[in-house]
């Protein structure tokens, strides 16, 4: 039995998924492969647990293999515990691969651990010897999908948008030079990780130079403060902008069907807006916090 931690906003969701999908189908022998959602039963978090609503997939879900003890492994989990501790306390041999170094607070854990450095690609985890491995990461790198490139964009195809305003926007982003822009904020800001308004002048200035007679579509967890300060953000009263409001509260999701139609995109250090890179089937440019992408 192999286990995948599963936690986090839809982005983070989407990325473990496509770790258990990809090892599903890379080492089905060392399966079952299933996605653990106890975190889900103890902590409130973003929209919670999206997979299924969002994309219709349906993976093996741990609460479900395990329906009749699933009561006493969330209560320890509200105690502080873990899924893997409380199967290693149970008399499971069960071992972890961490890809960071805070799986001791998310899932503390007392037996054998394989430390992975963060983001990085590395399928022979896959295979590490054990009858039961837990596996701790986000896996947030783009040779897991591109491996399986066409099955992970059938099976995380975003249902369109029904309202008017969503399906006038998508319909500009397919008619235009269109360029996404995603500005990350909100718990951001308070953790220190906003990328800061310099990254954003320094792209719309690339672009503008590469790319003239582009129509930008802003994208935010603060879009009226992007609004407010869109000249700190490089824009000029010359730019034709749509600043994409109304998309919260379990619509985030439209937002990423929105991004990943654009022909270009302005990237934040966030995974939700590399996810919508990941999951766009016409990108031709795209700007990360390094440099200006052609594809």
């Amino acid at each position: 039995m192999r286990i995948q931690y599963l936690n986090g906003g839809l982005a983070n969701q989407t990325f473990q998924y496509i770790f258990y999908r990809y090892a599903q189908l890379n080492a089905p022998e060392f399966g079952p492969w299933y996605l653990d959602d106890s975190f889900f039963w103890v902590k409130k978090q973003h929209n919670g647990y999206e997979l299924e609503k969002v994309y219709g997939v349906k993976p093996k879900l741990l609460s479900q293999e395990f329906a009749g003890e699933w009561d006493s492994i969330v209560k320890d989990k509200k105690d502080g515990g873990s899924v893997p501790e409380t199967f290693r306390r149970q008399g499971i041999l069960i071992d972890m691969v961490a890809e960071e170094a805070e799986w001791a607070q998310k899932n503390p854990f007392t037996g054998k651990v394989y430390p992975i450095p963060c983001n990085g690609y590395y399928p022979e985890i896959l295979r590490v010897p054990g009858e039961n491995i837990y596996y701790h990461g986000y896996w947030i790198n783009k040779e897991w999908m591109n491996a399986y490139r066409d099955i992970f964009l059938s099976e995380l195809s975003i249902q369109e948008p029904k309202d008017a305003e969503n399906r006038r926007i998508w319909n500009r982003i397919e008619n235009t030079q269109s360029v996404g822009v995603h500005v990350r904020r909100g718990d951001f800001v308070t953790l220190n990780w906003f990328i800061g308004e310099a990254f954003y002048r320094k792209a719309v200035s690339q672009i503008r130079e590469e790319y003239p007679d582009v129509v930008y579509y802003l994208f935010s967890d603060e879009v009226d403060w992007c609004e407010a300060h869109y000249a700190e953000l490089g824009f000029s009263d010359g730019d034709e902008i749509e600043f994409v409001k109304g998309n919260v509260d379990g619509a985030n999701h439209i937002d990423l069907f929105l991004m990943s139609k654009c022909r270009g995109l302005i990237l934040s250090n966030s995974s939700f807006s590399y996810l919508a890179a990941l999951l766009n089937r016409r990108l031709a440019f795209f700007v990360n916090p390094s440099r200006l992408h052609l594809l």
